[in-house]
């Protein structure tokens, strides 16, 4: 693929954009592709060292405004004509508690994510308590010369530990998981805002 392959590819994907946002990434990215040749690169090997068309439009849509995306796109293409301003007046009890309820849903997505994380670390600190706990119980157990009470509760501070290290060790891939998912429906709304003309 050539620059200029490349570039198309690009302008296509985010030609709902506005205008002066679109070129200027085509001349960011055009440059970049330029810097590359410079440093001693053929066309297609910068191109290829640039990433996908795609990678990029992702990279692009997670640096523009959800609101501004928006702003572009109900903007009108063309002074509205009386029948069309009816038309939008007299379909607004239907769309108007339909883009609420999509928003309220979308919004109720990300709590609920959110809540679920905040509810994984509230049971990974459960066990970690339960565990030291647990191990520290024993001790007067030992002292009060119940062995088998003892040793039952060493068994199952233990077994808490054990589960604490396991859950420890994945706090990080959930909670980058739970952000990863979120940042996604965002750049998903964004991508129905981008869409080709």
């Amino acid at each position: 693929m050539n620059k200029q392959e490349y570039l198309e590819a690009i302008r296509s994907r985010i030609s709902a954009m506005p205008a002066d946002d679109v070129n200027r990434f085509m001349d960011y990215y055009s440059e970049m592709i330029d810097d590359r040749v410079e440093d001693g690169l053929s066309e297609e090997e910068a191109v290829a060292d640039m990433g996908s068309p795609e990678a990029a439009v992702e990279q692009i849509l997670e640096e523009m405004p959800l609101t501004k995306l928006v702003k572009e796109k109900i903007k009108p293409k063309h002074e509205l004509k009386a029948w069309e301003v009816i038309l939008i007046v007299l379909g607004s009890p239907v769309w108007i508690p339909l883009l609420i309820t999509a928003a309220v849903l979308l919004l109720t997505l990300w709590i609920v994510a959110f809540a679920l994380l905040i509810s994984f670390y509230a049971v990974v600190l459960s066990f970690v308590v339960a565990g030291i706990g647990g191990l520290i119980c024993t001790i007067p157990l030992f002292v009060a010369h119940s062995p088998y009470t003892a040793v039952l509760m060493l068994g199952a501070a233990l077994i808490g530990v054990g589960i604490a290290i396991l859950f420890v060790v994945s706090v990080k891939p959930v909670t980058v998981g739970i952000f990863k998912v979120c940042k996604a429906s965002v750049n998903g709304i964004k991508r129905m805002f981008v869409k080709e003309k």
